[in-house]
């Protein structure tokens, strides 16, 4: 017994309720397909620096990992969290004592954050690239559905605030589905996570604590019985004997 009472201590967990999602009427910005005011540039986008009148400024860069970009005869800048359009304004500012005004646009050809991010119970985690609008169901449908042992009335969406935290939100995929709920779009850099349910939980203890460390004559002592959809004791006393 105390072999028993001590593994089962031992798989104590602390869960965190995540808030249910608000719903249309309190929050319809979730349910429309997102469009960004300004693009901020990040690390991994590819730009395009043009020049109509001087060619010999065109350009192609990469955002480097801190953040800088290597530029045509002014060297190093920083351009992370600017604008495409303030970046231009700041190149023209930099070329203007060496080659005079100058027009210039910056494009950006590729994006490296229009990425969610799918784990948990889904046959394939996976980071998707939005090439449109995306839905949650979506999300999951790209990343092959979901497990037979998902826990699909507790989805975790995780999304990136403004001011850099994170907002975790739960989502009730089954009401989605029985088209009880409206489905949400995401945004760029979500993270998706289905977790497992209870029943998954009770097998996987099972299986790691009891069938991994357990000896087998005790579990045949113990009655434990496990058929992937519920996990039995049918003897409640434990008898041990001696070898």
């Amino acid at each position: 017994m105390a072999l028993m009472v001590g593994l089962m201590a031992g798989c104590t967990t602390v869960k965190y309720e995540a808030p249910p999602l608000p719903a249309v009427d309190e929050a319809p910005q979730l349910y429309v397909a997102p469009i960004e005011q300004k693009y901020n540039l990040q690390v991994g986008d590819a730009l395009a620096i043009r020049s109509y009148f001087d060619s010999q400024l065109n350009q192609e860069v990469v955002v480097r990992p801190d953040g800088r970009i290597s530029v045509l005869l002014v060297g190093e800048m920083l351009v992370t969290g600017t604008t495409p359009e303030d970046l231009a304004s700041k190149i023209k500012a930099a070329y203007r004592p060496l080659v005079g005004d100058t027009d210039l646009t910056v494009a950006v050809t590729r994006t490296s954050g229009m990425n969610v991010y799918l784990s948990g119970e889904v046959k394939v985690p996976s980071l998707l690239q939005m090439d449109g609008d995306l839905t949650l169901l979506q999300a999951i449908a790209r990343a092959g559905g979901t497990l037979a042992s998902a826990n699909t009335g507790n989805v975790l969406l995780i999304r990136h605030r403004d001011d850099g935290g994170l907002q975790v939100s739960k989502v009730d995929l089954e009401k989605v589905l029985r088209n009880e709920a409206s489905d949400v779009f995401l945004r760029r850099r979500d993270v998706i996570y289905v977790p497992k349910s209870d029943i998954a939980q009770a097998g996987q203890f099972v299986d790691q604590y009891i069938n991994a460390i357990v000896p087998r004559f005790v579990q045949l002592q113990l009655g434990w019985s496990w058929n992937k959809s519920r996990v039995t004791n049918t003897n409640p006393v434990i008898q041990i004997q001696s070898p």
